[in-house]
């Protein structure tokens, strides 16, 4: 339904959950960058309730894309159709009548749900959470509307009550409610788009070396699931697919699994030897840089507070603190994860979204925070650091850049697959 005459010429700004105008303080909102918009006479296909294959397919031929600041023009025949926004599994559907020449959408109506409501065209993420010991990534959840926080919505720390979208699992628990029941059984893990292991889940090594355990992670990266894994549980990941990346040594642990393992890309089947772990040394970093041009675009144009000051400022993308770091990328690596069509090997390879330095081993800048994409539909996510402090003297009203980042990277894991590799 694309228009070619007499068009709607129609504006607006796409936001994130709970930090549009009029939520947040003036100034701080959060933008979404790379959210599809369209309109349809028909409604879209609903998001799945569970983990799905989401393959980059053709958009509608009237669809557009927002740019850094969120904002969008979209061309449409007057009348009454589905506006549709989405990015990945965040979706919003609603009926508009689109008139005149120019028509601006307010915020409202532009602003991505907090809240899976299928009933009202509204759609988020299934997520899972093995609550960690000190890097409560449920309160930044809370922050973008996953449940509320237990006080003022820009600043109170989150338990697990507060949160109603996330279904926590701790390791401690016993029967269904536990980690390692979540991670023994791949039909429970594929109850969800993402699963967040944040730092130090205390999945022990007795998991990680079971194959079934292993294969099960693997599966569920390969079915279209996306892991999210924060510093010291970084073996969560690098005991699945060992190849991707090679974490720094600067707390005198082993090698890492790269070294000390065999790995078959052709079967995702490895065998560990001596095993390390992904637990460093803690260190600040006063030289963040977002090194992805869309990143740093993005970043480039909010206000908030930072890790060295509350009071709102705007970012620089190219400097800034990153707090909480517990280890380094040393090395990303290719890794052959099938053949295409024709008969040619793909490779994943790793991408770098953020550089900082260590200045305990004085190495650096090195990747703190990365994505790769294993044979299959999903992704994984890997930060060096943690995205929220777990005690309560540690919360903090609104988000610091690098919470900012991993909100951006949120979004981009949750997007389609590019040309994805099914064996």
């Amino acid at each position: 339904m694309t228009c070619t005459s007499n068009c709607t010429a129609v504006t607006g700004k796409v936001y994130a959950p709970m930090w549009a105008p009029g939520q947040v303080p003036t100034g701080q909102e959060i933008p979404i960058f790379g959210a599809l918009v369209y309109a349809s006479s028909t409604p879209p296909t609903p998001i799945p309730d569970h983990t799905y294959c989401e393959s980059c397919v053709d958009t509608p031929s009237n669809a557009v894309t927002t740019d850094h600041d969120g904002s969008f023009t979209l061309n449409v025949n007057p009348g009454t159709y589905y506006l549709v926004i989405q990015k990945g599994q965040f979706m919003l559907t609603q009926m508009v009548t689109f008139s005149g020449s120019t028509m601006a959408l307010p915020a409202q109506d532009t602003t991505l749900p907090s809240k899976w409501d299928p009933a009202n065209g509204a759609y988020i993420p299934k997520v899972a959470v093995v609550q960690g010991n000190y890097d409560a990534v449920e309160d930044i959840l809370a922050k973008i509307g996953f449940g509320t926080l237990s006080g003022d919505k820009m600043g109170s720390d989150v338990g697990e009550g507060g949160v109603q979208e996330v279904t926590f699992y701790q390791w401690d628990d016993t029967g269904n409610t536990s980690a390692k029941y979540l991670l023994e059984n791949v039909s429970e893990m594929e109850k969800y788009h993402i699963i967040f292991f944040p730092c130090s889940t205390d999945v022990d090594d007795g998991e990680l070396a079971s194959e079934t355990v292993l294969q099960n992670i693997r599966q569920f990266v390969k079915d279209g699931g996306k892991l999210y894994v924060t510093d010291w549980s970084g073996e969560t990941a690098d005991r699945a697919f060992p190849p991707q990346l090679q974490l720094g040594d600067d707390s005198g642990f082993d090698d890492e699994i790269d070294s000390t393992g065999t790995y078959d890309p052709s079967t995702l089947a490895g065998t560990l030897t001596t095993p390390g772990t992904a637990d460093g040394d803690e260190y600040d970093a006063t030289d963040g840089k977002a090194i992805d041009p869309d990143l740093e675009a993005w970043l480039g144009l909010q206000i908030g507070p930072t890790e060295d000051d509350p009071t709102p400022q705007q970012y620089n993308p190219d400097q800034f603190t990153v707090v909480d770091n517990w280890n380094y990328i040393e090395k990303m690596n290719p890794v052959m994860k099938g053949m295409d069509g024709s008969g040619n090997p793909v490779y994943d390879e790793p991408k770098a979204w953020l550089t900082a330095t260590d200045p305990n081993v004085s190495i650096g800048p090195k990747p703190v925070a990365v994505t790769y994409e294993p044979t299959g539909c999903g992704k994984v996510l890997y930060s060096t650091f943690q995205t929220s402090g777990a005690d309560a003297s540690e919360s903090h009203a609104g988000l610091m850049p690098q919470e900012r980042v991993l909100l951006f990277l949120i979004m981009e894991i949750s997007a389609c697959t590019q040309n994805p590799i099914i064996e």
